[in-house]
């Protein structure tokens, strides 16, 4: 390594490269962070022939408005973490990027810290690191500070699933609405937000399927009708363009958290969580031996293994294959 300190009192790095030099100081960083700078812009320059040292200076606002306008072309809610983004800006300031470093993001952390899960503030910090991948992608920056950052220890609990006679019990106390959208999730396993988005024009009842159009990729996603949900959603009054109307306002439900939590109480059933709906019906075509592919397609992930998180073996499942081993 080619590290030196400067007079000033700066540490930088000084090396050569097919004939040309490279020379650049930092303030606030040790020897040992200069270095790996230096490693990365080596690289850089091996894979590229991009040169940091000639680059223009960013300051953060500009990093968060191409962000943001990416978000308005890439992502269905491209506002849904804006208040991380704003949060982060407020801590840190207006920073020439290559200035920010890990302590920036610390600092975000701690301000998190015991007001949200764990599992919420390392995906808040997921949205800030974004910001600087971007940014690199762009040539913007040449290091993202997030890159060193470790995530937050979590704690998984057992995970939750909706058993049948829980089920008999819940939606024996939910009202008409709430019924159906519990019955939704459980026969077609969508996300929240596209039971909440769903459209009466989207349910096609004589051939029997719905489209899931609101979704998390983009794709408009085919679910075929199960005959308890397709009689469900017939006995469904049409309040409006929405299948899951307020008949109170007369307005779509825009969310669901504290009606389906009254109904969780009231049925006398161990706490779940509506996106427990979905993770249980994966669960439940997970038992009755449906392919992984399968089910990977019906939750619309891109990566198996996010589907893997979301099915398990029962114990009554790890007996019967045991059984088969002693029949074979």
């Amino acid at each position: 390594m080619s590290v030196f300190k400067h007079k000033n009192g700066y540490y930088g790095y000084n090396f050569m490269y097919k004939g040309k030099r490279y020379c650049r100081t930092f303030k606030g960083l040790n020897s040992d962070e200069v270095a790996k700078l230096e490693t990365v812009h080596k690289a850089e320059l091996i894979k590229t022939g991009y040169d940091i040292t000639k680059k223009q200076v960013y300051n953060l606002s500009e990093l968060i408005v191409d962000y943001k306008e990416y978000r308005k072309a890439h992502y269905t809610r491209p506002d849904e973490f804006d208040y991380v983004i704003d949060e982060f800006y407020k801590l840190v300031g207006n920073k020439d990027v290559e200035l920010i470093t890990v302590s920036d993001l610390e600092k975000y952390i701690n301000s998190r810290l015991g007001k949200i899960k764990n599992s919420s503030i390392n995906r808040e910090v997921d949205n800030i690191r974004r910001i600087f991948s971007l940014a690199i992608e762009n040539k913007r920056i040449s290091v993202n500070p997030c890159s060193t950052l470790k995530k937050l220890r979590i704690e998984n609990p057992p995970e939750r699933y909706l058993t049948k006679e829980e089920e008999v019990k819940l939606l024996a106390v939910c009202n008409p609405t709430m019924k159906a959208m519990t019955i939704t999730a459980l026969h077609t396993a969508m996300r929240t937000n596209e039971i909440l988005s769903l459209k009466w024009q989207d349910v096609f009842f004589e051939e029997g399927y719905l489209i899931a159009l609101n979704t998390k990729n983009n794709k408009p996603r085919k679910l075929p009708l199960t005959a308890t949900l397709k009689n469900e959603l017939l006995n469904l009054p049409r309040l409006s363009e929405y299948v899951f109307t307020s008949p109170v306002t007369g307005t779509r439900y825009t969310e669901v958290k504290t009606t389906f939590k009254r109904a969780v109480e009231r049925s006398g059933i161990p706490y779940i969580t509506f996106h427990k709906l979905r993770n249980t019906a994966a669960s439940r075509l997970n038992e009755a031996g449906v392919d992984i592919v399968t089910i990977q397609k019906i939750l619309d992930h891109a990566d198996l293994k996010t589907t893997l998180r979301y099915t398990h073996n029962s114990s009554a499942s790890i007996e019967n294959a045991f059984k088969i081993l002693n029949d074979y």
